[in-house]
């Protein structure tokens, strides 16, 4: 159809501005109102997809009512208009079943007689098989082995309650990484779905369990000790390249106090080869157990820069992505920008390419430094300062000045 399509994730602190919008501060620093997701579908007619719909807060699901009445129109408080959606707007919204899942909320029968509901049933064995097989690249008798291990679990699951819980339990999700994850024999592909299905799971009991579903499925035999304890194996071979390193301590770790235990070996192992499919790692442990560890060694294994973020119970997103704060001493720091530059134009070696230059007049002299700077005054500095680091690029010999003065500024015109 050619049409774009929005997707918006609800959860139970999803805000109502989120569809509407709200008033933030433009480029200039000015107040406007900035249109929501919502608003700008309705406007430019595109298609959005409400995402876990019922863990959207109730002023959310109010606020949508009287978009699915008949007249379909969307009421902006802020601004006082109505805004009415453009012929080719359409919309969809998805749930989990309230009840199953944490946190999911019944929603009203009036609200849910406002859609055309739809149900979605379990995908079939077959249907399964084929999208392993497209999707992820599964040769056919790989891909229905997945799947009968998968209906060998869920069987499992409600004689012995294995899975009892969200975080054991087997989902088609779960059965795509296990085939994106490749294997060239059944050995290899019966340990990757070992380090799937049975690594989250806390009881060796429910482990064995799992293991044994996955070597009756696929006529195998997991060896856990080759796979992770091994002389021969990977992560014993990192630490034995860690501990020959000259380098003591990186990033606040010391290197020589790591013990190749058989919990770390397990646990480089694992997130090792997560970090090699590009997956997301959830480490669940008591503390002290290694977990930030792991995480740091294969930091300076794979030479990647590592941010450790300590999350707590007043974390804001804000932290995460950023946000707007004022900026205190803001007289002070640009007269700080203004004499760096200055200085670096008075010492300049080549004065006839500072009078080629188009350099406003409040930088020439520093007399003028007493008279008021214009609005802009950071950002003309900034690229003052970008200018003569191309120049300083071309010179044979390097004005360090010029390098230093160029981080010194770019971080003082960011605050």
């Amino acid at each position: 159809c050619g049409h774009k399509c929005v997707r918006i994730n609800n959860h139970e602190h999803t805000d109502v501005q989120e569809y509407t919008g709200c008033y933030a501060t433009d480029s200039s620093g000015k107040l406007v109102f900035q249109e929501g997701i919502l608003v700008q579908a309705l406007r430019m007619g595109y298609w959005v997809i409400l995402d876990e719909l019922n863990l959207a807060p109730s002023e959310v699901l109010e606020a949508l009512n009287r978009l699915l009445d008949d007249n379909r129109e969307l009421y902006i408080p802020e601004i006082n208009e109505t805004v009415s959606p453009h012929s080719d707007f359409r919309l969809f919204a998805t749930q989990n079943p309230s009840g199953v899942y944490g946190g999911r909320k019944p929603l009203s029968r009036a609200f849910r007689n406002r859609f055309v509901e739809i149900h979605v049933s379990d995908i079939p064995s077959n249907e399964m098989a084929s999208i392993l097989e497209l999707r992820c690249g599964c040769p056919p008798t790989h891909a229905k082995l997945l799947v009968k291990v998968m209906s060998a679990l869920r069987q499992r699951r409600s004689q012995s309650g294995v899975f009892r819980g969200k975080d054991g339990l087997i989902t088609p999700r779960d059965l795509l990484r296990w085939a994106e994850r490749g294997g060239a024999t059944k050995a290899a592909i019966a340990v990757e779905g070992y380090m799937l299905l049975a690594e989250r799971l806390r009881s060796e009991e429910e482990k064995e369990i799992v293991r044994s579903v996955i070597e009756e499925q696929l006529k195998v035999t997991i060896n856990c000790e080759s796979t992770y304890y091994a002389a021969g194996s990977k992560a014993r071979q990192q630490l034995e390249m860690i501990a020959s390193s000259s380098k003591s301590v990186h990033d606040g770790l010391s290197l020589q106090s790591i013990a190749p235990t058989r919990s770390i070996l397990r646990l480089l192992t694992l997130v090792n080869r997560c970090v090699e499919q590009r997956e997301p790692v959830l480490l669940v442990g008591e503390t002290g157990c290694g977990k930030t560890t792991v995480v740091q060694l294969l930091g300076m294994l794979l030479k990647r820069h590592l941010h450790v973020v300590n999350c707590h119970a007043n974390t804001e997103t804000s932290d995460l992505l950023g946000g707007l704060r004022p900026v205190r001493r803001r007289e002070e720091i640009v007269q700080e920008m203004v004499s760096l530059i200055q200085e670096i134009i008075e010492s300049w070696p080549d004065q006839d390419e500072i009078e080629g230059m188009d350099i406003p007049s409040f930088l020439v002299h520093k007399s003028a430094k007493a008279t008021p700077y214009p609005a802009d005054a950071p950002s003309i500095i900034l690229s003052l300062v970008h200018e003569f680091a191309t120049i300083n690029a071309t010179h044979q010999t390097a004005y360090a000045d010029v390098n230093d003065a160029h981080s010194e500024l770019s971080s003082g015109s960011a605050s």
